[in-house]
C-alpha cells in the first residue's frame, strides 16, 4: 500500500519573514481569486511577544497562532494588488489560552472579527485607560492609530480574521 505524500512543513514566523517571502504561491489572473491551498500558512509562537513583561503575563504574549495569510500589502510582503490602504488580511487561529502580546499601532489600524471561540481583548487608549471586552463569534474589535492592545484566547481557542489598514492621506478624521 502506498504511503500518502508527507504534509508540508509549516514555517514559524521567524522562518517566514525573510526577504523574498510570498503570501501566495500560485499565479493570479486578471481578477483576484485566490485558492486556500496556495496561501501561506505560518505558525507564530508568542505572537507580538513583548519581553518587557514576565513569562505567563498575557501582555508578553504566549502560545501559538496558526495564521493563513489571505492578502498582504505589508512592507516586505507586498503583493501589489490593492491601493486603498489595506495592510493585511489574516485568518488567525489561536490555541486555547494563547495570548497576543501588548503592542502599539503607530502606523496601522486593525480590526479582528471573531469566527469561532472567545477572545478577551484589552485596548490601551491613547490617554492610557484600558478597556477590556470578551468577544464571541460575530463580535469585532478595532484598534486605532496610537492605541495599543493585547488579548487572550478562551478555553477552546479562537479563530478570527485580522484586517490591517494604513491611513490614507494625512490620517485625520
Amino acid at each position: 500500500m502506498a504511503r500518502p505524500p508527507p504534509r508540508p512543513t509549516i514555517p514559524t514566523g521567524d522562518e517566514f519573514h525573510v526577504p523574498g517571502a510570498r503570501v501566495y504561491a500560485a499565479p493570479l489572473g486578471p481578477a483576484i481569486h485566490k485558492r486556500a491551498e496556495a496561501m501561506a500558512r505560518v505558525v507564530y509562537n508568542a505572537v507580538h511577544e513583548n519581553r518587557a513583561f514576565d513569562e505567563g503575563d498575557d501582555r508578553r504574549g504566549h502560545g501559538r497562532d496558526h495564521a493563513t495569510w489571505v492578502f498582504s500589502e505589508e512592507p516586505g510582503l507586498e503583493e501589489g494588488l490593492f491601493r486603498g490602504g489595506l495592510e493585511l488580511m489574516i485568518d488567525a487561529r489561536l490555541e486555547p489560552g494563547a495570548a497576543i502580546g501588548l503592542h502599539r499601532h503607530v502606523a496601522t489600524e486593525e480590526v479582528y472579527y471573531v469566527l469561532e471561540g472567545q477572545l478577551a481583548m484589552t485596548t490601551v487608549l491613547v490617554d492610557g485607560r484600558e478597556v477590556t471586552a470578551t468577544l464571541r463569534p460575530g463580535d469585532a474589535h478595532g484598534v486605532r492609530l496610537g492605541e495599543a492592545h493585547y488579548g487572550r484566547a478562551g478555553a477552546e481557542g479562537c479563530r478570527f480574521l485580522a484586517v490591517g489598514f494604513r491611513p490614507l492621506g494625512n490620517g485625520v478624521r
